[in-house]
C-alpha cells in the first residue's frame, strides 16, 4: 500500500511539475525575477483560418509562448547558472566569453581580436582615411576643430585572461587598428589612440582599466583617455580649457557598465564579488576660460568620456550622436536630454554650428563603422561638397576609379553581362521633394548609361549617345514623392542583348539645385 501510495505521489508530482508553467501563465502566482538584456517583444497571434491553413499562424504563436510560458524566467537563469558554475561556459547565443580568473568578454570583441575576422581592403581603408583627411581640411577652412577618437577593445587590452584554447587559435593577420594607424599618420588625421593610452595606462597605475565583469572601460580607464583628449582639443585650438587632474583612486562596488556583462549572464549568482576604480578628479576653478561647443558621433564607449567631461563642466554644450542614430544633448546646469532618433540632420545649425567635432571609433568596430550604410563623417563630407556626387556603393569586380582632369571617375570595365548590374550607388541624398535638381556628367566609351533614384517614382534616365569622344551630358529633375529624401543614386546598364564590347568612363558627377 505505501508503494502504491508513493507512485501516485510521484505521479501527480510529475503532473504538477508539468501543470505548473501554464498555472503560473494562467494566475502569475509567483512574482518574476528581472531578466538583464533587450529582447523585441512578440504580440500574441491573431487565429484566422488562412493563417492557420499556411501555417504562419503556428509560427508565430511558437514565438509567443516561448517568451511567455510560465516560470520561463526562472527556468532561463537556472540554465545559466548551470552552464556558468558547472562547465565554465555561457549558452552559445549569449555571445559572452569566460576567461580565466572568471574574466567576461564580449565575444565580437574576441572574435576581432584573434582575427577570425578578416581585416579591410587595406586599398579601401586608405581611401575612408583620404575622406576624413579632406573633411578634417574643410572643417578647418571653416574654424572648426576635428578629432578622430579611438578607443579601446577589453580583448586587446587583457588578452592575457582569455582561454588558452582561443589564444592558440590567433593568427597573424595585421588588425584594421594596426593597418589605421599608420594610415592616419601618413594623412596627418588628428587623433587620440586611446588604445595606446590605457595600455600604458594598465601598466603604469596598477589599477584596473577594464572591470572583471563588463565590456566596457571602466571610468579611470576612460579618465586618462579624456585626460589626453582634452589637451589635444587644447592644442589645436590655442585656447585654455579646464584645468583637471586625477587626485586620489577610490574602490567601490561594481555598478552600471563595470558589471553590464556579469548582469547579462542572467544567473542567480552574479559573479560581482570584484572592485571598480573610481577617479576622484580635482579642477581647478580659475582656469577653462573657453567652453566649446562638442559635437561627438559614436557608440557605447563614448559615455563615460561624456560624462566625465560633464562632471568638470568642461563644455558649454555637448551633443552626442550615439551610433549615429540617437541624439543626446547636454549644458552646464541642466539634466540630459534625449532630442530622439536621428532620421534627417541639419547640418549648419545642429552640426556645423559647433566648435569641436569628435568621431569615436572602437578599435573592434573599424570595419563595421567605415562600411555601414550611413556614415557620419561622409554624410557630413558631402555638405561641404555638394556638387560632386559620392558612391560608396561600388561593384568592384566591374568597376575600377580613375581620376580625369583632377575629377574623380569611375571606368566600368567591358563584358559587362546583358541582364545588367548596379554599378554606383550613392550615400542617402537627402534631397527636397518639390524641389528641381540637375545631375550632369561627363562620359566616353560604351554607347549606354542608365541613371535613377531608388527608392523613388520617377522613370529612368536613360543614355545612349556616349561616343569615344568625351561628352558632357545633363538633364533635370523632379520629384514630389516624399521617399526621395531618402533615395540614392544609381548608374547602371542593362537591356542589352549582350555583354559590352567596350569599356566607359564616367567623371565629374554634380547633383545641383535648380534655382
Amino acid at each position: 500500500m505505501k508503494k502504491f501510495y508513493m507512485g501516485w505521489c510521484f505521479i501527480l508530482l510529475i503532473w504538477l511539475v508539468i501543470a505548473m508553467p501554464l498555472i503560473q501563465m494562467k494566475y502569475n502566482l509567483i512574482k518574476k525575477p528581472t531578466l538583464t538584456g533587450v529582447v523585441e517583444k512578440v504580440n500574441r497571434p491573431v487565429f484566422t483560418i488562412g493563417d492557420w491553413n499556411s501555417g504562419t499562424f503556428q509560427h508565430q504563436f511558437e514565438d509567443w509562448f516561448n517568451q511567455n510560458f510560465g516560470l520561463r524566467e526562472y527556468y532561463i537563469k537556472t540554465n545559466k547558472q548551470l552552464y556558468y558554475s558547472v562547465f565554465n561556459q555561457t549558452p552559445y547565443k549569449d555571445n559572452i566569453t569566460i576567461g580565466k580568473e572568471k574574466q567576461l568578454y564580449e565575444t565580437g570583441y574576441v572574435n576581432e581580436y584573434l582575427g577570425f575576422i578578416p581585416p579591410m581592403d587595406m586599398i579601401l581603408l586608405e581611401e575612408k582615411v583620404k575622406d576624413i583627411k579632406m573633411l578634417q581640411d574643410l572643417l578647418h577652412e571653416q574654424g572648426k576643430t576635428f578629432l578622430l577618437l579611438l578607443t579601446p577593445s577589453k580583448a586587446s587590452i587583457y588578452p592575457e585572461f582569455l582561454p588558452n584554447k582561443l589564444l592558440s587559435q590567433k593568427n597573424n593577420l595585421a588588425r584594421n587598428y594596426d593597418n589605421i594607424k599608420p594610415l592616419l599618420d601618413k594623412y596627418q588625421i588628428q587623433y587620440i589612440d586611446g588604445h595606446s593610452i590605457t595600455e600604458s595606462a594598465k601598466k603604469s597605475s596598477g589599477y584596473d582599466m577594464f572591470p572583471r565583469g563588463g565590456t566596457h572601460w571602466n571610468y579611470l580607464g576612460a579618465y586618462y583617455t579624456t585626460k589626453a583628449l582634452v589637451e589635444k582639443i587644447e592644442n589645436l585650438t590655442g585656447k585654455s580649457l579646464i584645468d583637471f587632474n586625477l587626485n586620489k583612486i577610490e574602490l567601490l562596488e561594481p555598478k552600471g557598465t563595470d558589471r553590464d556583462l556579469a548582469d547579462l549572464l542572467n544567473l542567480w549568482i552574479p559573479p560581482i564579488n570584484y572592485t571598480s576604480p573610481k577617479p576622484i578628479i580635482s579642477v581647478d576653478k580659475n582656469s577653462g576660460e573657453f567652453k566649446p561647443s562638442i559635437l561627438i558621433e559614436g557608440g557605447s564607449f563614448s559615455n563615460q568620456i561624456i560624462d566625465t567631461l560633464s562632471n568638470i563642466n568642461m563644455f558649454q554644450m555637448l551633443d552626442f550622436y550615439f551610433y549615429y542614430n540617437s541624439h543626446n544633448q547636454y549644458k552646464i546646469g541642466e539634466e540630459a536630454k534625449y532630442l530622439g532618433q536621428i532620421s534627417q540632420v541639419d547640418w549648419k545649425n545642429d552640426v556645423l554650428n559647433h566648435d569641436v567635432i569628435i568621431v569615436e571609433m572602437n578599435e573592434q568596430y573599424i570595419a563595421g563603422k567605415l562600411n555601414s550604410n550611413r556614415i557620419f563623417y561622409e554624410d557630413m563630407l558631402a555638405q561641404f561638397t555638394p556638387d560632386n556626387l559620392r558612391f560608396p556603393n561600388v561593384n568592384t569586380s566591374l568597376v575600377e576609379k580613375t581620376e580625369v582632369n583632377g575629377s574623380k571617375g569611375y571606368i566600368i570595365k567591358k563584358g559587362v553581362p546583358a541582364p545588367g548590374t548596379v554599378f554606383l550607388e550613392s550615400g542617402k541624398l537627402q534631397l527636397i521633394p518639390g524641389k528641381k535638381y540637375r545631375l550632369s556628367y561627363k562620359a566616353s566609351g560604351f554607347s549606354k548609361l542608365n541613371f535613377d533614384l531608388f527608392p523613388d517614382d520617377l522613370p529612368q534616365f536613360n543614355n545612349d549617345k556616349i561616343t569615344d569622344s568625351v561628352t558632357e551630358f545633363s538633364f533635370v529633375f523632379k520629384s514630389d514623392n516624399a521617399s526621395i529624401k531618402s533615395a540614392t543614386a544609381r548608374f547602371f546598364i542593362d537591356g542589352l542583348e549582350k555583354s559590352t564590347d567596350k569599356d566607359l568612363v564616367i567623371y565629374d558627377i554634380k547633383l545641383t539645385p535648380e534655382s
